[in-house]
């Protein structure tokens, strides 16, 4: 007797089943190709094209960390009333690195003492958070984006005296000016001394509504990259040669909007024994954190 497998005959049914079976493989390869991608299981990058890729354009997957007081109810990126919030790339984070040291990366500490708040945020509409890179050229243009003040304004009493931080932020950022320039050092120089202004004796009010608006410090580069261990940068100084070796990991400035508008999930975790050794693992964040809420899991391995 033949075998089906090599059958001379063959009917315009079987010839029909074939066909269905093999788009049915070619379908389900399809999906497997699809799942795999959206669970961060495709082709790994090398470090110089994902570098690249975060920076040259803006990616819409971001991790942000804080730790706040027992009880606190995190509801949006932010504290309320902030206009923006910082955020780091979720693909420069896998594999994930122990609690311990995800913080330091952003210019932050681990607090065994205090509940972690992790957010993984994937906005669906990224306009609503108006994502950009944390350069001080984005930055300045960000605050004009966001204050939507007339440049009029600028030339009036309240644009100077501090009766009005809105509208001197504003224009502090629209007199920003970036020319081209053929000599790396000199045009960095000219943006990096008009920040610098912000932060000095006479501008003291700027600087507290940059800190209290938009998170930024004295500890802010501009480069798009936080320091490491930049938390403790009033009491421990460093070096520019430490600064620029510090540089490590992009980072984002957000609107700040609420959780669901970001699309993020969100796990808060309470301080228990050996937290500060488990991973954060931003799958498992996707997997077990509240859908636009943040949602108490028993540990960073465990939601229940």
């Amino acid at each position: 007797m033949d075998s089906p497998l090599f059958c001379k005959e063959i009917s315009v049914v079987q010839v029909r089943c074939v066909c269905l079976m093999a788009a049915a493989l070619l379908l389900l390869t399809a999906a497997h190709d699809g799942w795999a991608q959206a669970d961060g299981k495709k082709a790994a990058k090398g470090p110089a094209r994902i570098t690249d890729g975060l920076r040259e354009e803006t990616p819409n997957d971001f991790l942000r960390v804080t730790f706040v007081s027992a009880g606190t109810n995190v509801t949006s990126l932010a504290r309320p009333g902030a206009q923006r919030a910082f955020a780091t790339a979720t693909a420069f984070y896998l594999p994930p690195l122990p609690l311990k040291e995800f913080p330091l990366y952003s210019g932050l500490v681990n607090d065994d003492t205090k509940t972690l708040v992790a957010l993984r945020c994937r906005p669906a509409h990224p306009e609503t958070v108006d994502a950009t890179l944390a350069t001080w050229p984005n930055l300045f243009h960000a605050i004009e984006r966001d204050m939507h003040r007339d440049a009029a304004e600028c030339s009036t009493a309240a644009a100077s005296d501090g009766s009005d931080m809105a509208l001197q932020a504003f224009c502090f950022a629209h007199a920003y000016n970036d020319p081209a320039g053929s000599t790396v050092p000199k045009t960095l120089a000219a943006t990096f001394d008009y920040a610098a202004v912000a932060f000095d004796a006479q501008h003291t009010q700027l600087a507290s509504w940059l800190r209290s608006q938009y998170g930024v410090f004295p500890a802010f580069s501009g480069l798009g990259f936080s320091v490491k261990d930049s938390y403790y940068l009033d009491t421990q100084p460093m070096s520019s040669a430490q600064l620029l070796v510090k540089s490590v990991s992009p980072e984002y400035v957000l609107k700040n909007v609420s959780l669901r508008e970001a699309g993020c999930r969100c796990i808060s975790v309470a301080p228990y024994p050996g937290r500060a050794e488990n991973r954060l693992d931003p799958k498992f964040i996707a997997k077990a954190g509240g859908n636009g809420e943040c949602r108490v899991v028993k540990s960073l391995t465990h939601a229940r």
